[in-house]
């Protein structure tokens, strides 16, 4: 087959059904079969617990039921061919430790409190002081990084590692698919838009520039979770079209109006400031990540060896 074929990486002597079960489209419903798998089994969980029944754990609960997929992702990692994802979620990976954890959560809470504060600025929204209770914050801070971690273990982990797999060498492949995916999944969120859409395959670009550039899924799950944590939790705005019952500060929702910053639906999501400042973001990482010349790991050299 000629080296410019579409699947001239496979192994010869590759079946047809072999051929198709390895690609991205598989990966891809693979993947949301897991995610609803993940998400039955997690909310049937909070619903046992009775935590619906006050607006701390009824909030609480929609995050910690993300716990789902980490189960179904941890039980696909005991099939022996997944085994090396485990290197992506964990330690395996150089980049996955401390101080990219804490920079990829400045990097969350630096880009969405930057457009919290120009959305206030401009007069789109109006925030008033609601509460501030330790015990509560750290849980919603937990229960929210349980929920974008979740997401990233499933699109910039599992799909960006299998496509990767199967297309050797293609990291834009394996980027561009993970994050038309990222989109894809938000679909049926209050507010959808195409610029909403646009914002959010975005940041799938960004969150897999992480995990390229500096061999860190963990920097990508914390980011994802400082940029919900300041949306939703501090702001008490919109996160990707959903509003909590519990935040420190809450929003006059009758005030709130759409315009370049905010979308009333969405928060400061979908809006033109939100890619803007991502583009930047991603394209200074990609700049410190090439000048420092760190290369990702490969989780699937010893299965190749």
């Amino acid at each position: 087959m000629a080296n410019n074929e579409p699947f001239s990486e496979q192994k010869p002597g590759k079946t047809i059904p072999q051929i198709i079960f390895g690609s991205a489209i598989w990966t891809c419903i693979l993947a949301y079969i897991l995610i609803l798998a993940g998400q039955l089994i997690g909310e049937l969980a909070v619903l046992v617990s009775g935590a619906y029944s006050s607006d701390l754990g009824t909030t609480a609960g929609l995050y910690f039921s993300f716990a789902g997929i980490w189960l179904v992702l941890f039980l696909n990692g005991l099939i022996k061919k997944n085994r090396p994802l485990f290197k992506a979620y964990g330690t395996g990976c150089k980049g996955n430790n401390v101080i990219n954890l804490l920079i990829g959560l400045l990097i969350g809470i630096g880009m969405n409190g930057a457009l919290i504060l120009m959305a206030w600025m401009h007069g789109d929204i109006r925030m008033y002081f609601d509460k501030f209770e330790l015990i509560p914050f750290i849980i919603l801070f937990i229960a929210v990084f349980v929920q974008s971690a979740a997401e990233e273990m499933i699109c910039r982990g599992f799909i960006y590692q299998r496509v990767l797999r199967t297309y050797k060498g293609k990291f834009w492949l394996a980027v561009l698919v993970n994050s038309v995916f990222f989109g894809m999944i938000h679909l049926g969120n209050n507010g959808i838009s195409v610029m909403a859409i646009v914002d959010l395959v975005v940041t799938g670009l960004l969150f897999s520039a992480m995990v390229y550039y500096f061999d860190s899924l963990w920097m990508a799950m914390a980011a994802h979770a400082g940029w919900n944590f300041t949306q939703s939790i501090l702001a008490g705005l919109p996160n990707s079209g959903n509003v909590v019952p519990y935040s420190v500060f809450s929003l006059d929702a009758a005030s709130a109006r759409d315009s370049f910053f905010y979308n009333v639906a969405f928060g400061v999501e979908g809006t033109v400031p939100a890619i803007a400042i991502q583009v930047v973001v991603l394209v200074a990482l990609v700049a410190i990540g090439i000048k420092l010349g760190g290369k990702p790991t490969d989780i699937w050299a010893d299965e190749e060896a």
